[in-house]
């Protein structure tokens, strides 16, 4: 018998990108970023969108890999159409994009396909996630920015320029920053990453977005939590000890115990 213990949080109120969900033997954490457009659509934001139709098309099939990626991307490209923006999301700053971590029970095996730039932990010890190198690079712009400027309430604005410029990156493999998001389109194969475990060796899944900037030593929705605490007490707007391109994010953990 799997145990899942789960919490989630919007960094605005009535409003999470982030979003969990699982069943008996399949487990899904995504996270959606907003389009840059702004534009509600059934008053949701491409990212809550995104992240509901990638949880969802985990949980319906047996997939993964490429495959589950190829899979996702076409029913994002449909959820364009019944939307009627196709031609709009020919820009790629419009387009929904989500990353997610999906993992599968098959037999005595567990499958694990990553993209993007959440993290998971297995056993409270092996811990996997990667973070793009564009949004550590504009990270630290905005934290020289408030340094110089000490406008904190600013400097979003100020790097804006750079997170719209970073599309001509997104599901780029030609590019050095190039990075892999689901968006509706073609995700290149070297952005997806996929593990296998044998599930006798298997304890503990965690599974966690990047609105948690530490990880605690104990396996706890609760050390989680404090955790986070913490991190906001030392630097609450994301600029000195945890850099970040915004002061605040969506979070959500998910402990799956085995």
């Amino acid at each position: 018998m799997v145990d899942v213990k789960t919490f989630s949080k919007g960094k605005n109120k009535n409003r999470n990108e982030d979003y969990f969900d699982y069943n008996e033997n399949y487990f899904v954490i995504a996270d959606g970023a907003t389009n840059k457009s702004k534009k509600k659509y059934n008053h949701k934001t491409g990212g809550e969108l995104a992240s509901r139709v990638v949880v969802k098309e985990c949980l319906s099939n047996n997939l993964n890999g490429i495959e589950l990626v190829n899979h996702i991307n076409k029913k994002i490209q449909e959820l364009y159409d019944r939307l009627k923006i196709s031609e709009k999301i020919k820009d790629s700053k419009f387009r929904f994009t989500c990353g997610f971590i999906c993992i599968k029970i098959k037999n005595d095996k567990v499958i694990v396909t990553y993209l993007g730039d959440l993290g998971f932990r297995i056993n409270g010890t092996e811990i996997y996630q990667k973070i793009k190198q564009i949004d550590i690079n504009n990270s630290k712009k905005r934290s020289e920015y408030i340094q110089k400027t000490n406008n904190v309430k600013g400097s979003r604005n100020y790097i804006m320029p750079l997170l719209l410029k970073q599309f001509e990156y997104q599901n780029n493999s030609q590019k050095s920053l190039g990075y892999g998001v689901i968006d509706g389109t073609k995700t290149p194969s070297k952005f997806i990453k996929t593990f296998k475990y044998n599930i006798n060796e298997i304890k503990t899944i965690e599974l966690f977005s990047d609105g948690y900037f530490e990880i605690p030593q104990e396996i706890s929705i609760e050390a989680w939590e404090k955790n986070f605490e913490k991190v906001e007490k030392e630097d609450p707007n994301k600029w000195k000890k945890y850099k970040s391109t915004k002061s605040k994010d969506d979070r959500t953990i998910a402990i799956i115990t085995f």
